[in-house]
């Protein structure tokens, strides 16, 4: 088999997606005046004003556990977001921005914006296809059984 369709095509597609992915996030982060885009995640994903549990903001910002809520508390010291017990279910917490959080979010994209970082429409619905594309043939693969060796 060719290597261009085997085993070492997918490490090489595996290093090339980690490599674009880290030098996005270390350019954006700059872009931001930030030392990583998770804070820019976090409030773009509570700007509505609706308030997002922490399980939705472990999905924005890629973040899970204690970094996630070590990234809020800062976030909250530095008045960028506020908790509140949910109305309908009292067990849970939801994250909401505050005036400052907003208007930083603001800043923040509007950097992004001003940057020349910003992927034209057609190119971007591209990309976003082929790496979803890509995605659902990744958990397709990890979901499906070993075959036995030997």
């Amino acid at each position: 088999m060719d290597d261009s369709t085997g085993p070492a095509a997918l490490a090489e597609l595996a290093r090339s997606l980690r490599q674009v992915s880290q030098e996005l996030d270390r350019t954006l982060a700059t872009c931001l005046g930030e030392p990583s885009v998770a804070r820019w995640h976090v409030l773009g994903a509570v700007a509505d004003g609706a308030g997002r549990s922490m399980s939705q903001l472990a999905e924005a910002s890629l973040l899970t556990g204690a970094s996630l809520t070590r990234l809020i508390d800062a976030m909250i010291n530095d008045n960028l977001v506020l908790r509140k017990v949910d109305d309908h279910d009292r067990r849970r917490v939801l994250v909401f921005p505050t005036r400052r959080g907003m208007l930083t979010h603001e800043v923040m994209t509007r950097a992004v914006e001003q940057s020349g970082l910003a992927v034209p429409a057609p190119e971007h619905d591209r990309l976003v296809v082929a790496l979803a594309d890509i995605l659902d043939r990744v958990r397709l693969a990890d979901s499906a059984p070993l075959s036995s060796v030997g």
